[in-house]
């Protein structure tokens, strides 16, 4: 059993290639990047996800270096049969559970009307 290729068609007599869109029409992309709207959503971002990265990888890290050196502080017990390191490791779930949630927050409440400013912005740069 082979495979066949679509087959394919020859250009119509006096067809013209295909051309690119000329320069006045294609859109200017990096005046709309370089805007202020634009750049206040991506500082926004930057900034938010930097703390949450920044503190929930801090937390992890910080329980890994508990396990490896500070074991007889890992074996204290918490609650009943759970020690503290137990207790560490189901905060980390916690803790990405709570930065997955604190950027869902950011997202509608920052995030979604700096987008939507930047996309006007550039709408009404394009209608020019």
């Amino acid at each position: 059993m082979t495979i066949q290729s679509a087959p394919v068609r020859a250009p119509a007599v006096g067809a013209l290639p295909p051309t690119p869109l000329s320069p006045a029409r294609m859109p200017d992309w990096h005046a709309r990047v370089e805007g202020p709207s634009f750049r206040r959503l991506v500082q926004a971002k930057r900034q938010t996800i930097g703390w949450l990265l920044g503190l929930s990888l801090g937390f992890f890290f910080l329980t890994l270096l508990l396990a490896g050196y500070a074991r007889p502080f890992m074996a204290t017990k918490a609650f009943g049969a759970l020690n503290i390191g137990y207790v560490l490791v189901i905060a980390i779930y916690l803790v990405t559970w709570g930065a997955a949630l604190l950027y869902t927050l950011a997202a509608h409440r920052t995030f979604d009307p700096l987008a939507a400013a930047a996309r006007d912005a550039a709408i009404g740069e394009g209608a020019r």
